[in-house]
């Protein structure tokens, strides 16, 4: 059996002991004395967030749901991708220079159309040099013309500023870009219709290098990818404002920098949210034991359970999943069930003074997830997240 599927049996095994098999959690949570501070207890207003703007982010994540995971199409890149700056690309914040789609500055004025994207990707091991790695981008324009010129565009700066070793051919795709790189690693740009696709598929440890299988699961995924857009229905741009945004997101602290390639706010389904997990392989079992449904992303995450004791599952499955270096504090007052760290400043000649504290903690059918950089703000952070999601039934 994988190490990851003996993981996760032994992880369910747990939890079934910690939480109890179809039982609900007690409700052990003193809000008076949560204290919020500043921070809003009360649902937001979601008309603020129903602006073109706001309307193309919600179109690159229903992008996003229909790029493949890479652990797809091969079930060892199981290591997500959660270091870029941000998941989404649209017209006010495009593919900045060094994204790897994008040597350019200027984009906006250089490469015009540009309506949605998504960008991902996915390796075999935590270090992304040892061993297949991928990455993905898949960018919507107005028009076919505007796709083809960025396709072009894009991939001539790109062989400018890094020249190749040689050009490659894909079958299937005898319009497109593909490259082998200085580092024996495959590029390719290709549009169909109004899309762009871009994938960068290497492999550290291959010995001799050889660029026929980096190939080959390239064309797997132009494969793949193309089939799913054949089922989709974009949103026309003109109608983007009146996207509907789902409730759930009120219910989440908002974003510190809105609007920022950096801010992932919106609503995802269960495939799109799956790209911003570290392990989107033991994620996807931990979700579906727990029904989950929706995740609401802004200045916290919620996460939407099928019943509380699904909730209660997925809360310590997220726990257990805190990264390597963080350390269990104590929860805030007035809410004893969270489950809470803070990362380790490092060895003392190198000590970190910005932490990172997080802490999670379920309310009814509800999971969420909050950080902070100071103890005292995660306190209160985490509080009036607790108000918001007891603020009034939610579905």
């Amino acid at each position: 059996m994988p190490r990851s599927r003996i993981a996760f049996a032994c992880l369910t095994a747990l939890l079934a002991l910690t939480v109890g098999c179809g039982s609900e959690p007690e409700a052990s949570v003193d809000t008076s004395a949560l204290d919020p501070g500043n921070y809003p207890t009360a649902p937001r207003d979601l008309s603020a967030l129903r602006t073109a703007d706001s309307g193309a982010v919600r179109e690159s994540i229903r992008l996003g749901s229909l790029v493949p995971l890479p652990m797809d199409l091969d079930s060892r890149l199981v290591y997500g991708r959660t270091n870029f700056a941000g998941h989404h690309y649209t017209a006010r914040n495009p593919p900045y220079r060094g994204s790897g789609i994008s040597n350019l500055e200027n984009f906006g004025e250089r490469v015009p159309g540009l309506v949605a994207g998504w960008h991902t990707g996915g390796s075999r091991r935590a270090n992304r040099n040892f061993g297949l790695d991928v990455s993905i981008a898949l960018l919507r324009f107005g028009t076919p013309e505007q796709a083809t010129h960025a396709m072009h565009l894009l991939a001539n700066k790109g062989i400018e500023k890094y020249p190749p070793k040689q050009t490659l051919e894909m079958p299937g795709y005898p319009t497109g870009r593909t490259y082998l790189s200085a580092h024996d690693s495959v590029q390719s740009w290709t549009a169909q219709g109004v899309y762009l696709l871009w994938t960068f598929v290497s492999d550290g440890l291959a010995t001799p290098p050889d660029p026929a299988p980096l190939l080959a699961f390239t064309k797997k995924l132009f494969d793949r990818q193309f089939e799913l857009l054949r089922g989709f229905t974009p949103a026309p741009v003109g109608e983007f404002a009146d996207t509907p945004t789902d409730d759930l997101l009120a219910r989440t602290l908002a974003a510190e920098r809105p609007g920022t390639l950096d801010d992932v706010t919106g609503t995802y389904t269960v495939p799109a949210a799956l790209h911003l997990e570290s392990r989107p392989d033991l994620a996807r079992r931990a979700f579906d034991d727990a029904r989950v449904d929706l995740v609401a992303y802004a200045g916290s995450r919620v996460y939407r359970a099928g019943d509380p004791a699904a909730a209660a599952r997925l809360t310590a499955f997220l726990a257990a999943q805190a990264p390597s270096g963080y350390d269990p504090i104590a929860a805030p007052p007035g809410l004893p069930e969270a489950r809470c760290f803070r990362e380790d400043s490092g060895p003392p000649q190198s000590a970190r003074i910005i932490l990172e504290h997080r802490c999670y903690f379920s309310h009814g059918r509800y999971v969420a997830e909050v950080t902070a950089n100071q103890p005292q703000d995660l306190a209160q952070r985490t509080s009036a997240q607790y108000l918001l999601l007891a603020h009034s039934a939610a579905g």
